[in-house]
């Protein structure tokens, strides 16, 4: 008996090759401070980067959205976000990330932080808070803001404020280097910036992204100073200049792996015009949609 032909196999795969997205691996969306997954907002750029790529990509909700996104400490957050992506079948081969403002924290918390999940391949952060903030974001009128205004004007660093207000895990504060060190729960962790506290596995699981793209929007006043958007900060002691990323300790002795992937050419920096994350949809299909697309 003849050989069966392999002609339909292969015609079948250049079909597949010509489809974008077709052979890429699922994204998810972290929204960011006040957000939710069923608001206008992530939901229209979920839909969007999904149109955009061809791709498989879902909006994964912490709790129960804008309540437990300023109240529920991040840890807390990216240990939700753990066992989401750990039971989900679709990400089982792996996955990207991408994340907005304060979701980048969660999403590099589910990097750094999580035990048995899916790899992740690709981070794109839009607008990420990565090196701290020394201004607590604005709130708005709300109720819950009253709650928040609270918080804030007793001790930032408290015991009590850590574990209730989502973003002091993450206010650094130039002139209260030490107490930030000592007392604030999340981002000296997740920086590796303790010095007898520093995880290998972190550096490790961080270093192991294929790539890593770093989106600073040039009017964003939401983030003080934006460049934290690239890990630049502010200098110890001083609010009116910044620190470019590559001069900062945890570039220099490479705390978490970024200068490990910068040298590997897997950073990519890049500035766009607008508002705090808020991107144009040709950035959008030129900066993050290559990257979903494998």
């Amino acid at each position: 008996m003849a050989a069966p032909s392999l002609m339909p196999f292969f015609s079948l795969a250049l079909v597949f090759a010509a489809i974008p997205g077709s052979l890429s691996l699922p994204f998810i969306v972290l929204h960011g401070l006040g957000g939710q997954c069923s608001h206008q907002g992530p939901k229209n750029f979920t839909q969007l980067l999904i149109n955009y790529s061809g791709v498989e990509g879902y909006c994964l909700e912490v709790g129960n959205g804008v309540w437990d996104s300023w109240f529920m400490p991040l840890e807390k957050q990216a240990g939700l976000i753990c066992d989401k992506v750990t039971e989900m079948e679709e990400l089982k081969k792996g996955y990207n990330i991408v994340g907005l403002s304060q979701g980048n924290l969660v999403g590099r918390g589910v990097i750094e932080l999580c035990d048995g999940g899916p790899p992740v391949k690709n981070f794109v952060s839009l607008g990420g808070p990565h090196a701290g903030i020394a201004s607590v974001p604005l709130c708005g009128t709300a109720i819950l803001c009253h709650l928040v205004d609270k918080l804030i004007k007793s001790d930032i660093y408290s015991d009590y404020v850590q574990d209730h207000l989502a973003p002091s895990g993450y206010l650094k504060l130039p002139n209260a280097i030490p107490k930030y060190l000592e007392k604030c729960k999340f981002l000296p962790k997740l920086n590796n910036e303790r010095p007898q506290a520093r995880n290998s596995t972190y550096k490790e699981r961080f270093s192991s992204l294929q790539n890593l793209v770093l989106i600073m929007f040039e009017q964003d006043a939401i983030l003080v100073p934006k460049e934290t958007s690239w890990f630049g900060q502010y200098p110890d002691g001083a609010f009116n200049s910044t620190i470019p990323p590559q001069q900062t300790k945890l570039y220099i002795e490479d705390w978490i792996g970024l200068k490990t992937l910068d040298e590997a050419g897997r950073v990519k920096y890049i500035r766009v015009d607008g508002e705090h994350i808020k991107i144009s949809n040709s950035d959008m299909r030129k900066y993050v949609i290559p990257y979903l697309q494998g």
